[in-house]
């Protein structure tokens, strides 16, 4: 390789959008976004074990919420991917010997994708190839003329290595994950944690910047908003920058992409590609739940206009530990043929809720501070009526949650199928219901986003069952990622609604789902 010379006379043409801007003053180093001061190391307390704790401050105003992870989500076409990009070359160009990365789940994407958009930032800022930098394609790296590097890399998990115990001896300055919606929370983590290579003389603070469109994976309840469709209150150091198509300060792309875009027929990618709608719900007619329509089954705000805690509310649970343990809450007004889906309780593992005692304790709790009086009906996956070893006789989960929920307010009732139904049967019959079966209606609340991603993302088998695959979660262990809310809806509608569950059993033929041209359909659901 020709010896690099450090490019004379360059001149960079650079003028981003108000809110592109925004999302540049907070990628810059040794710089407070609040005010533009410089940054220091302040002492910060001790830790447990009596070391000096530092913390960046705004020699200026004092702010300590410095940047360090930054979000940049919205809509297609907003040029958040640009600007990533010009913040990498920046900064090789402003500090030498630094390490900077460019990644994405799938190396082969990224290199056909943002990898082209990086290098047609060097050409219009008139570095020419092998004089000014020199692009390594066998191990991907872009190595400037000062020694500062920009690496290609990806973030896949495998099973051999969930901890990514690979980036272990990374030593990075900075880093920007395109399409982070793809990317696992671990990954991120990870990553971020390999930031600390020359941070103290140039950035102070590490950045990694990461970009996405609206999606429904960690980074939604992570940077934007709660499952309950609140704003996330971000954590220090966190910021989130929305983008949508109008952001893109070339009006010429607006017009022609704004033009495309709204041409999606899909209204759901239309509101998500085009406005950076983050509250989207698709269909899916290759779903197991093939009859699911956003628009026809969801209400946003559905407990506070339709909840009645004088009515019995179903509480139809799966007990299985890990994603996590799910209870969906059920009412259904018979006179109207009308059932009521209301938001779900989780019982994550991070807050120690996926086991039965716990997490049927907090229902418990919150059906007492909602004032619920009307009873409850404890029903779900017949399996639960299984005795543990670990349990005494006659102990299982549901007596454990009767016990839990035994109170002068509640009363609970247990209430079970004798079995489990046969899957492609129960499974025909939800779509029917799905689709006005005896002229009932199912509303679902907006909020009970794992039960919408169940019925949007399950796949069905070609012999009519449910997909039951397993996937890899951050702790590496193989988890059903789908399935497990869309169970208890299965349970709780064919023991309460069992009367016109016979008279579909008897009457039933076999349904073969017509897709239309205009409808979507996915392949695999790997984020």
């Amino acid at each position: 390789m020709a010896r690099l010379e450090r490019p004379r006379g360059l001149k960079i043409t650079f003028k981003p959008s108000a809110r592109q801007y925004e999302l540049w003053n907070a990628l810059q180093p040794n710089h407070c976004d609040k005010c533009g001061g410089k940054l220091v190391m302040m002492p910060n307390g001790f830790d447990s074990k009596g070391h000096q704790v530092y913390r960046a401050t705004c020699e200026n105003c004092g702010n300590t919420d410095i940047p360090e992870q930054v979000l940049g989500g919205g809509s297609a076409g907003g040029g958040k991917s640009y600007i990533g990009c010009c913040w990498l070359v920046c900064s090789c160009i402003q500090f030498p010997g630094i390490r900077m990365v460019v990644a994405r789940k799938v190396r082969k994407t990224l290199l056909e994708t943002t990898w082209k958009t990086l290098k047609d930032v060097l050409n219009s800022w008139g570095l020419k190839q092998d004089v000014h930098y020199h692009i390594n394609n066998v191990t991907y790296i872009i190595t400037f003329w000062n020694g500062s590097e920009i690496m290609a890399m990806d973030l896949t998990p495998s099973p051999q290595d969930p901890d990514f115990n690979s980036l272990g001896s990374l030593e990075i300055t900075g880093g920007f994950i395109d399409e982070v919606s793809e990317v696992s929370e671990k990954a991120v983590e990870v990553l971020a944690s390999r930031i600390r290579y020359k941070i103290a003389e140039t950035f102070v603070v590490g950045k990694l910047f990461m970009s996405t469109n609206p999606c429904l994976t960690w980074v939604r309840s992570t940077f934007v908003m709660t499952d309950d469709g609140d704003p996330v209150e971000l954590q220090s150091g966190y910021r989130y920058i929305p983008f949508s198509l109008f952001d893109n300060p070339n009006e010429s792309f607006r017009a022609i992409y704004y033009n495309k875009l709204s041409k999606l027929r899909n209204k759901a990618d239309r509101d998500r590609l085009l406005y950076g709608n983050w509250l989207f719900t698709t269909s899916n007619k290759m779903a197991a739940y093939w009859n699911f329509d956003g628009d026809t089954h969801l209400v946003h705000n559905l407990r506070e206009q339709s909840y009645d805690p004088m009515k019995p509310l179903i509480l139809s649970f799966d007990f299985n530990v890990n994603p996590y343990m799910s209870c969906l809450p059920i009412q259904i007004d018979w006179e109207n043929k009308i059932v009521y889906v209301f938001p779900e309780y989780v019982g994550y593992p991070k807050d120690k809720r996926n086991n039965t005692p716990a997490f049927t304790r907090w229902i418990a709790s919150q059906l007492v501070a909602d004032g619920h009086i009307g009873g409850v009906l404890l029903t779900g996956d017949p399996a639960g009526l299984s005795r543990s070893t670990q349990t005494e006789e006659g102990v299982n989960n549901f007596t454990i949650a009767n016990k839990n929920m035994t109170n002068a307010v509640l009363k609970p009732k247990i209430q079970l199928l004798s079995k489990q139904p046969a899957m492609v049967t129960r499974l025909e019959f939800i779509n029917e219901l799905l689709h006005n079966f005896k002229g009932w209606k199912v509303y679902i609340d907006a909020r009970c986003h794992r039960l919408i991603e169940d019925f949007v993302y399950q796949k069905k088998n070609p012999d009519g069952t449910k997909e039951k695959k397993k996937v890899l979660n951050d702790n590496g262990e193989r988890v059903e990622r789908w399935g497990h809310f869309s169970d208890c809806f299965d349970y709780a509608m064919i023991y309460y609604l069992s009367s016109i569950y016979t008279q579909y059993k008897t009457a039933s033929t076999e349904i073969v789902t017509t897709i239309d041209s205009e409808d979507t359909v996915y392949g695999e659901f790997d984020y």
